[in-house]
This record gives structure tokens, C-alpha cells and sequence, in this order.
């Protein structure tokens, strides 16, 4: 398909959405969005939009002031000294890799199973609001134990990018399988018995000797 020239030489380019997209490093779903939201002034060709540069350039501003977020999470409160050591990593990378970048320290403390944890929440929030760039995590199971597949989709759609420190490539199917079991048995038989409680603590002991010894 031919492309429409500029009508004559002081005409200012104009971009597609996902060459502007691109341009951008957004996602071109975010970029459309914008558009309906305001956020981006468009110009109609046909059913088209097409976006101004000195729009991309405005925009390159706005985009840059969107944060880092260094998100930690550990199961328990006996584990605080993890979380501290999480968060110390995180922000180290960060002073390192994105030195320039307003970075904001998010943690929980609960199961990676569940979905009612404030600041994930808040982490989720902060994303629909176009106010993050990129999220840190130092293992792929701090933000969620299953289903981490939706929530990067829901990133990509923002344009936040998901780095991962220790993407766990050593664990083998068989480890990751034995993981997500005893999550899901640990946390069943803590809202069962109670977190804390001896018959969690048993029930999680024999299956993780039945998983260990089959």
C-alpha cells in the first residue's frame, strides 16, 4: 500500500500508532488508549490516527518521568532478614542500572498465592495510572506464585517493562513442580489450620518428604 506524501516540504511528519509506539517504548494498545483518553492529540487520516513528532517529543518528557519500581516479598514474618536482603539487592541494581530513575521500594509479607496483598495491590494501581516504567523483582515467584503470565500481559499493555534478576533458569520441570505443589498444599492448609498452626506445619512436612521420596 502507498504511502500519502506530506502536501508539500513545511508539512510535520506524522507517525502511525505503532511507529509512534515504538518511538515511545510503549505498547501500541497504550498508545491508542492515550489517544481516546486526550492524553495524546491525534490526527485523522481515513480511519487512521496519525501522531504529530512534536507530539512524540512532548511526550518523550512525560514518558521519562514514570518510576522504577522494586518490588520484595517473603512468606512469613520469620523472614524478614530475606526480605531486607532483597531489598538491599534491588536497590543496588538499581543505583547501578537506572542511576538517573526515581525508584519507589514496594514489599509484603504473605504467600505468593495470595491475591489480596496491599502493596501488590498498590503495585497494580500505580501500573494503571501509567506511572511505571519498569518493575524489579529479584525471582519470578515474588509477584505471584501462578498466573504471572496476566499480569505481564497487563504490563506490556502499559508499556512497563519486567526485569527479573534471577529468572531461575537452573530449576528444572520437575523442581518448579515440586515448588508450586507445596505452595498450593502450604497455603490450602493455612487457611485451613492457620498459618502458624502445628498441623500446617506437619501437613506441609509430610507431603514435602511424599514429593521428595516418591
Amino acid at each position: 500500500m502507498a504511502r500519502k506524501k506530506a502536501e508539500g516540504p513545511q508539512a510535520p511528519k506524522m507517525l502511525r500508532v505503532h511507529m509512534a509506539a515504538h518511538e515511545l517504548g510503549l505498547h501500541p494498545f497504550t498508545v491508542r488508549r492515550w489517544i481516546k483518553q486526550g492524553k495524546i492529540q491525534a490526527v485523522k487520516i481515513g480511519l487512521e490516527a496519525r501522531i504529530l513528532r512534536s507530539e512524540i517529543e512532548r511526550l518523550v518528557g512525560k514518558i521519562d518521568e514514570r518510576i522504577i519500581v522494586l518490588y520484595a516479598r517473603v512468606s512469613g514474618h520469620r523472614q524478614q532478614d530475606d526480605l531486607a536482603v532483597q531489598i538491599a539487592r534491588l536497590q543496588l541494581w538499581a543505583e547501578a542500572e537506572r542511576p538517573r530513575q526515581k525508584a519507589v521500594v514496594l514489599s509484603d509479607i504473605g504467600s505468593g498465592l495470595k491475591a489480596n496483598r496491599k502493596h501488590l495491590h498498590r503495585l497494580l494501581k500505580m501500573v494503571c495510572e501509567d506511572r511505571v516504567a519498569e518493575i524489579v523483582i529479584t525471582y519470578s515467584d515474588r509477584l505471584t506464585r501462578f498466573g504471572q503470565e496476566y499480569l505481564e500481559t497487563l504490563f506490556e499493555s502499559f508499556g512497563v517493562t519486567l526485569t527479573i534478576l534471577d529468572p531461575d533458569e537452573q530449576k528444572s520441570p520437575e523442581q518448579e513442580l515440586t515448588d508450586d505443589l507445596l505452595a498450593i498444599i502450604a497455603s490450602f492448609s493455612g487457611r485451613l489450620y492457620g498459618m502458624r498452626s502445628h498441623k500446617q506445619k506437619e501437613l506441609v512436612k509430610c507431603a514435602q518428604a511424599v514429593i521428595n521420596n516418591p
